[in-house]
């Protein structure tokens, strides 16, 4: 059992680190830094890098859309998805143009766009909610969507997260 084990280990570190020369196996990588998961890496022929980043709680999916130019980190665009239960829909979506990545932006920009979604939802479904307790839903969502993937007690839904980014 335990040479089966440190097969299973070895196989899985070679896959996704292995000995140079070697393919590497695209998967998402944790970046704890940023608390988003990093894929879609790829440099365009001007020499700028280009990566999409994704953060994800129990109810949405926040996707970032990030370019490096020379020493400068723009915010190209941020897509928000909701899960209906079996995959991932897209609910909302900003374009930058310019726009220099700040954390603090891109989390009010989220903010704001789970207010407006979860505010259109309740007027088309004529509910009447107030002003306070969609803030506070919408605050909670997005500073769910920020916490480490390294925490113990973490709930993931990689199981339902990694195939939705793999078909993109």
């Amino acid at each position: 059992m335990a040479t089966l084990s440190k097969a299973l280990c070895k196989d899985l570190l070679e896959s996704v680190l292995p000995t140079f020369g070697n393919p590497r196996i695209h998967v998402p990588v944790w970046d704890n830094s940023q608390k988003m998961f990093i894929f879609d890496e790829y440099e365009s022929a001007s020499g700028h890098r280009y990566y999409r980043g994704i953060r994800f709680c129990n109810r949405i999916a926040i996707v970032e859309n990030v370019g490096l130019y020379h020493s400068w980190t723009y915010i190209d665009g941020i897509e928000l998805y909701a899960f209906n239960g079996q995959k991932v829909e897209l609910i909302q979506k900003m374009s930058y143009d310019k726009t220099f990545r700040d954390e603090t932006f891109i989390r009010k920009e989220c903010q704001r766009m789970v207010k407006d979604f979860l505010k259109g939802v309740c007027k088309a479904k004529r509910i009447s909610v107030s002003a306070d307790d969609v803030e506070s839903q919408a605050n909670e969502m997005i500073d769910g969507c920020y916490k480490s993937f390294l925490d113990s007690d973490y709930n993931t839904r990689l199981t339902q997260i990694i195939p939705a980014i793999e078909q993109k």
